[in-house]
């Protein structure tokens, strides 16, 4: 069975410019015209966050561009009134229009926090941005982990995923050879990821759960996994609670015994 974790990774691309203040003001539901991409909807909540779907997706506006940075990858758009255009890869050639509903709220309680979170975000963006998954994690991965420390210092909860991240890999021998391996070393979870994971917590995102749920799965700590994973369901985590059924259902299938059949073109292919 392949381990499940969750590795925040970023590859970073170029593309937008700096004249303005960042923001994230930008609310409300934006639905797909055509099927140009795997991305049907975009649910903006007015303080930086993708609603829904979108586990640890933070935005940012600037000028006429919106960056949307998920777990793995960036997102970035050119705003045209109720319109959003893909400009880069994953995005590209699809437009999402903004559909209103009479049901919508003002999310946006606190807009000075809100802009200062932005105006965070878009400065580690900013230091990150020329730096490619592969950098990350070989040449430039002590650059690209202080200045995720740094920022999620300064309260970026996407800057600190992104330090667990990295730090996994640091802290655990043989993540990049084979994964299965690795609880047969009996490694104990290193105290500094646990505190991470709570500052992640802290920050007022249940992704920290998710985070250290995997860690502790990784590390062969299957009870403990679980534990933190149905404490993040409690808390309203959706990756904990994916999490978890995941590894059920992959625990369920490795029980099923294999039909004759499947043993029989096993033995041909031998």
């Amino acid at each position: 069975m392949k381990k499940l974790f969750i590795l925040t990774s970023a590859v970073f691309i170029t593309g937008i410019t700096s004249a303005q203040k960042a923001d994230n003001a930008l609310q409300g539901y934006f639905e797909e015209q055509g099927d140009e991409t795997f991305y049907k909807s975009f649910n903006f909540d007015g303080n930086g966050k993708i609603a829904g779907g979108f586990k640890s997706s933070y935005y940012f506006t600037r000028n006429d561009s919106l960056v949307i940075l998920p777990d793995k990858d960036v997102f970035i758009f050119k705003i045209k009134k109720d319109k959003l255009i893909g400009i880069s890869d994953w995005v590209k050639n699809g437009v999402w229009i903004r559909k209103k509903d009479s049901t919508e709220i003002n999310n946006r309680k606190n807009p000075e926090e809100s802009q200062k979170r932005a105006a965070l975000l878009a400065a580690y963006y900013d230091k990150t941005k020329n730096m490619s998954g592969l950098d990350a994690l070989f040449s430039n991965a002590n650059d690209f982990t202080k200045i995720s420390e740094d920022f999620c210092n300064q309260g970026v909860a996407k800057a600190c995923l992104n330090a667990f991240g990295l730090k996994m890999m640091e802290y655990t021998p043989g993540f990049f050879d084979d994964l299965e391996k690795i609880k047969d070393k009996k490694l104990k979870p290193h105290p500094e990821l646990i505190e991470l994971s709570q500052k992640i917590i802290n920050l007022g995102e249940t992704e920290g759960y998710n985070v250290l749920g995997a860690y502790y799965h990784l590390l062969g700590l299957r009870e403990k996994a679980f534990e933190v994973w149905k404490e993040g369901e409690k808390q309203g985590d959706p990756a904990s609670m994916i999490s978890m059924g995941l590894i059920e259902v992959t625990e369920e299938m490795e029980k099923t015994p294999e039909s004759p059949d499947i043993k029989k073109k096993m033995k041909k292919k031998k």
